[in-house]
């Protein structure tokens, strides 16, 4: 059983038993689509699987462009324009409170527009999870297709969406590292909803628990690409405000961090998926073929 895996018996510490007289595919090799021995093969596998899912998926983003451009954009002039307003008023009116009250409602109503933005964001993530499943798989790889099944559990998606940024609000007042650690498992929430019904934040705590080193390098690899493009879009965003200045310098600075769901989109939910089928492959038996659709009786 999983015959090539170096050091692995198929019983040890990776690879649980699995159930006997299963077909030999849902058992995992060194072929599976989804599921890897180590780093290098996740790695490997989840940029394949972006190769083969690039037009419907980026299809899907510039879909969404229009409505997350309203939202971001928006979101990034209004706190342009009153951080603005509160350091005039905190140098020519020190000491009165009014400036930082229409600043803590400014920040408020942008919060709520990215929080709206994020949940569709995470629908998105769901569509483009159910597109790397289908090339997985041996299927087809349309939006469509992706759609119709990911959308039915859209409401799953962003009710337990809300849930687990409420936990992580709650863990923020424990301490920094808890934080962290609730943001590092709910990442993979969006895949495990839209893959396994009813199941939710517990899930991905059981999964991502089930085996740390495996969990945390793709966890921390995923977060370390986000941190870096927020940087770097942070940075172009404050140039592109200072040159050019004004409401549209901070629209420009919007309109740029609204084009990075472009790519975003199609490279990081395959990296999600494929951590998603190592977590699970380390806690039970699993192999891509779990995720195959059952054959319809003739």
């Amino acid at each position: 059983m999983n015959q090539g895996w170096a050091e692995r018996d198929g019983n040890g510490h990776y690879w649980p038993a699995q159930p006997p007289g299963l077909p030999p595919s849902f058992y995992p090799t060194p072929a599976d689509p989804l599921v890897s021995p180590n780093f290098e093969g996740w790695w490997r596998r989840s940029f394949a699987l972006a190769g083969r899912i690039w037009k419907p998926a980026l299809t899907l983003q510039a879909i969404l462009l229009v409505p997350m451009a309203a939202l971001v954009v928006p979101a990034g002039v209004v706190m342009s324009e009153q951080q603005e307003k509160l350091q005039k008023a905190t140098v020519a009116r020190p000491g009165d409170l009014t400036p930082l009250a229409d600043f803590m409602t400014a920040v408020l109503g942008s919060v709520g527009l990215t929080f709206v933005a994020a949940l569709i964001s995470m629908v998105a993530t769901s569509i483009t999870a159910r597109m790397v499943v289908l090339a997985a798989t041996g299927q087809p790889v349309t939006l469509k297709a992706a759609a119709g099944t990911a959308l039915r559990r859209a409401h799953a998606v962003i009710g337990w969406q809300i849930v687990a940024t409420l936990v992580a609000g709650v863990s923020l007042l424990a301490c920094f590292l808890p934080v962290i650690y609730v943001a590092a498992v709910i990442m993979i929430l969006p895949v495990v909803v839209t893959l396994e019904r009813g199941t939710g934040l517990g899930r991905c705590f059981a999964l991502f628990n089930a085996d740390l080193g495996t969990s945390v390098s793709r966890i921390a690899t995923i977060f370390g690409l986000n941190v870096a493009a927020s940087v770097v879009l942070g940075v172009i965003g404050a140039v592109l405000e200072v040159a050019v200045g004004g409401t549209t310098g901070a629209v420009a600075a919007g309109a740029l961090n609204a084009l990075y769901y472009l790519p975003a989109g199609v490279v990081l939910p395959p990296l999600l998926v494929t951590a998603y089928a190592d977590m699970r492959a380390r806690r039970e038996p699993f192999s891509t073929a779990y995720l195959a659709p059952v054959p319809q009786p003739a």
